[in-house]
């Protein structure tokens, strides 16, 4: 998921994501334009070339506020022909970073996967809301209440998880 990268003295973040492809950037930045996110708050960073300065682009993103080492991981990305979109100035991140994850923002600053928490949390919750209903239909009316209760456990746990994670990202 897109995360805080920096929070300034007045409270405000900045919120870094990555993406495969430079068509979902383009549309998140326009998506952040229509919520009201000011251009002069919206940082896209692509490679310029194959022969840029060596850490030019965690020079830039330094100098902008990224720590260091998430300048640098940052850079190696753009390198490898990813496309950052980095939002400043951010009081609400809710809204940016269901946009970001909207438009696929595809990798944290440590270059790893975006999985976000409301989706594992509708995961575990549907497993566990499956194996409880599932269990409980079992013993009350055999195997079709079993799998009708499992059935039934799935969509209630999947969609109680969701909501839990959902809270955990924003509040990240």
């Amino acid at each position: 998921m897109p995360q805080t990268m920096a929070t300034t003295t007045q409270g405000a973040q900045i919120i870094g994501a990555t993406f495969l492809d430079r068509a979902n950037a383009e549309r998140a930045v326009e998506a952040l334009d229509a919520i009201g996110i000011s251009p002069l708050d919206i940082q896209v960073v692509v490679q310029l070339n194959a022969h840029s300065p060596q850490d030019l682009y965690a020079t830039i993103l330094a100098d902008r506020g990224f720590s260091r080492d998430d300048a640098r991981r940052y850079d190696r990305l753009i390198r490898n022909g990813r496309t950052l979109v980095a939002v400043y100035d951010v009081v609400n991140p809710g809204p940016v970073i269901d946009i970001l994850d909207e438009y696929h923002a595809e990798f944290n600053p440590d270059g790893s996967r975006n999985v976000r928490d409301d989706v594992v949390g509708m995961t575990t919750g549907a497993m566990v809301g499956a194996a409880a209903l599932g269990t409980v239909g079992g013993a009350l009316a055999g195997p079709a209440g079993a799998a009708l209760g499992a059935t039934a456990g799935a969509v209630l746990g999947g969609s109680s998880g969701a909501a839990g994670g959902k809270v955990v990202e924003h509040r990240k």
